[in-house]
């Protein structure tokens, strides 16, 4: 965790995360791998925080730097020793 701001009556507003490689990979993946459904279970609005967290990591960031996106960055983690 880097930062917590807070909003005017001290509660959370936004968290800065700093996650490694392979942590924002399994993210991706495993909100890949979700349905709108699952994801409006856990929580109202799930489906649409959700998805603006995969999009954000697949196309801004490993879309980037993998042929094949997420799953391209964990073939990769795969295939390490």
């Amino acid at each position: 965790m880097k930062r917590i701001d807070l909003d005017e009556e001290e509660m959370p507003e936004s968290v800065l995360v700093e996650l490694s490689h392979d942590e924002a990979a399994y993210l991706a993946l495993l909100l890949g791998r979700q349905n709108s459904n699952d994801m409006n279970g856990v929580m109202p609005g799930g489906s649409r925080l959700g998805s603006a967290i995969y999009e954000g990591l697949s196309g801004g960031l490993f879309n980037r730097f993998y042929e094949d996106g997420v799953d391209g960055a964990a073939a990769a983690m795969r295939a390490r020793p």
